[in-house]
């Protein structure tokens, strides 16, 4: 938030998923931070709300009504999905939502109890609020495996394992493991890992 004030900057976040959080941490709003600097977060809003954000917007850069320094916001959303939202959530049990999240943080359990059973990977912090995380590659302890991207690609070709590299993110020699899928599937997918690791394991 200092960055974006110094430099005069509003910030555009994207909270679909803020109903996702599974941890000991409340998820809490980038709109908290609106006194700071404008905030628009991505989502469906009301006439009303959608102009006070563009106002506060306008306000904060200074925009004149001069048509050369004019924004327009433009949000397209297809209007049968707009009309089928309020129908299709208003008939879906809450009970389907909560079954969502507990699977989720099954799912970072295991995730993070089956990364400690492979040495090469580092999980720096469970996570708890999300349906993926990254963790770090130890390449020193790994033999005839140069970076994330040649992790990833012997990985898939061995295992059928897919893995994001780190790289495409600007996180080399890190990788993403997404774990929104079913348990079971989850934790066969990481013995795989620990398979792959344990075939190119650094002779002692």
């Amino acid at each position: 938030m200092f960055f974006s004030d110094v430099n005069r900057m509003f910030v555009i976040a994207d909270e679909v998923y803020s109903h996702l959080v599974f941890g000991n941490k409340p998820f809490v709003p980038i709109g908290e931070f609106g006194s700071i600097v404008p905030v628009l977060t991505m989502g469906l809003y009301q006439r009303d709300g959608l102009f006070q954000i563009l106002d506060s917007i306008r306000n904060y850069v200074n925009l004149s009504s001069d048509p050369a320094t004019f924004i327009q916001v433009s949000i397209m959303i297809s209007f049968i999905y707009l009309g089928a939202i309020p129908e299709i959530l208003g008939n879906t049990e809450e009970d389907f939502f909560s079954n969502i999240v507990r699977t989720i943080k099954e799912d970072a359990d295991i995730c993070c109890s089956k990364i400690k059973e492979i040495p090469c990977i580092v999980c720096p912090q469970q996570p708890e609020g999300a349906m993926s995380v990254m963790v770090k590659l130890n390449l020193s302890l790994l033999e005839g495996i140069n970076n994330d991207m040649d992790f990833c690609v012997k990985l898939v070709k061995e295992e059928s394992v897919i893995v994001l590299p780190g790289t495409t993110v600007g996180m080399k020699n890190w990788i993403r493991i997404t774990f929104a899928i079913e348990p079971g599937i989850l934790a066969e997918g990481l013995d795989r890992i620990k398979s792959f690791y344990q075939r190119h394991a650094k002779k002692l």
